[in-house]
């Protein structure tokens, strides 16, 4: 599974301040173990070098999560995370021909945690 999340809908990808993220989740074998694996791309367009910049940060122990359900989670909260900083337009890319991408927009629930940093600042 992968998906992208932008600030903007459409994205506008043409300024060097355009950041975006893409969150993948997938499995792997690590030394000789089958694991699931969730990882975050950090995207940003680059005007000078006319080029897109990428970053990418693996989000899961080394030999991943030995669960699809725990990598699941992991995903889940990395996505509230972007969310949550804005990024809460969500595009998810079909492969097949006959199918369209999806979109989603994320909405967030306030907790108290996000209600006392927000009266704190």
């Amino acid at each position: 599974m992968i998906e992208t999340l932008y600030k903007t809908n459409p994205p506008k990808l043409s300024s060097a301040t355009e950041q975006y993220f893409e969150l993948s989740l997938g499995e792997q074998t690590v030394d000789g173990q089958l694991g699931y694996f969730v990882r975050e791309t950090h995207c940003w367009f680059d005007a000078s070098a006319k080029r897109t910049i990428r970053v990418q940060y693996t989000l899961s122990p080394r030999a991943g999560f030995a669960t699809v359900e725990e990598a699941s989670e992991r995903y889940s909260q990395q996505r509230v995370v972007r969310a949550r900083r804005g990024f809460v337009h969500s595009f998810i890319p079909r492969y097949e021909a006959s199918r369209r991408c999806r979109y989603a927009r994320i909405e967030c629930v306030k907790t108290t945690e996000d209600t006392k940093a927000h009266e704190g600042s």
